[in-house]
């Protein structure tokens, strides 16, 4: 058996993009058991999932710390005795697990993550086609999401939308107030039903907007990103910002509606053909401004380049995802 540690990444979306290369990998090795190193934030979504074997933490911010804490950190990985380390982070740390080495193409980075995460197997001889990000979610997690949505009387019949109006930087975030208009137009124009998702520390977001609607939507106030991946799997449209639950969409195969401004959707926009990214296309000159030398250097608290995005746009990528 080849044991293979993959090196991820602390923050949701950056780990998620990083599961695009367990499907190569086990094609190409089919007995190995593959492990997943993660930051505290992704491990919960990815420890449970199938196709990984075992999932461990990089707590650079904790236990991992400083000087003390990364050799600590290379003192059990070492003990493992890994075949291979797959080091998508470019981390020094991978170099050091006393395993086979593949890291990082030098060059371009103007393009996709997950092209350029695929691109470390591939200059290996791995077949990587078709390769993309996937979460692969359980039969007990499945069916307790369908309970959740029996429960709120939501039937087949309706779409089911999702709505998540956070994400961790507030440059990335289009108004409450957008999001308002637009849950609100799609209740009244079309038969759906609204999920509203929020993170841990986006409670307050999220009654914003539920009370301000004049159809109150369905609020998905779980902190389990099991749970949360399986509910955003039974939407057929998911909507947000740029963030962790756009990727974890995009992975668990529900089409995406994607505003963006102050980030660069070319490198870290959702992966795949279905899913449509909305900009308003203002050119400030300065966006997109992350990932970059000084993001939110202007200081104005928010992105006039994703402010410009209409409630209309987004409607109208709405209707080219969803049949009538």
């Amino acid at each position: 058996m080849k044991k293979i540690l993959v090196f991820s990444f602390s923050f949701i979306g950056d780990a998620v993009l990083s599961t695009a290369v367990i499907q190569p990998l086990i094609s190409h090795f089919p007995d190995t058991h593959i492990t997943f190193l993660v930051g505290p934030n992704a491990y919960d979504l990815l420890a449970n999932d199938p196709q990984i074997d075992a999932s461990l933490v990089y707590d650079n911010r904790g236990e991992h710390a400083g000087l003390k804490g990364r050799i600590k950190l290379i003192k059990a990985l070492r003990r493992e005795k890994y075949d291979l380390v797959v080091n998508l982070r470019d981390s020094f740390i991978a170099r050091c697990v006393g395993a086979e080495h593949w890291g990082l193409v030098r060059g371009d980075r103007e393009r996709h993550a997950v092209t350029r995460y695929l691109e470390v197997l591939s200059k290996q001889g791995i077949d990587t086609t078709d390769a993309y990000p996937q979460l692969q979610l359980t039969e007990v997690e499945l069916a307790t999401a369908q309970c959740f949505l029996d429960e709120t009387g939501i039937t087949s019949k309706r779409l089911l939308i999702g709505i998540h109006p956070g994400g961790n930087w507030e440059y990335k975030l289009w108004s409450a107030e957008k999001y308002v208009q637009l849950a609100t137009t799609l209740l009244d124009e079309k038969d759906v039903s609204i999920l509203l998702f929020a993170g841990p520390n986006e409670r307050e977001l999220q009654a914003q907007v539920a009370d301000s609607m004049t159809t109150s939507p369905i609020l998905v106030e779980t902190h389990n990103l099991r749970e949360v991946a399986a509910l955003i799997r039974a939407c057929d449209v998911y909507i947000g910002n740029d963030t962790g639950p756009m990727h974890i969409a995009a992975a668990v195969g529900t089409p995406v509606i994607a505003l963006f401004g102050s980030t660069n959707h070319i490198r870290s926009g959702p992966y795949g053909d279905k899913h449509v990214v909305v900009q308003s296309g203002l050119d400030l000159g300065c966006n997109p401004c992350h990932p970059g030398r000084n993001p939110g250097g202007c200081g104005a608290g928010s992105c006039a380049v994703i402010d410009g995005i209409t409630v209309e746009q987004v409607l109208n990528a709405v209707d080219c995802i969803i049949v009538p």
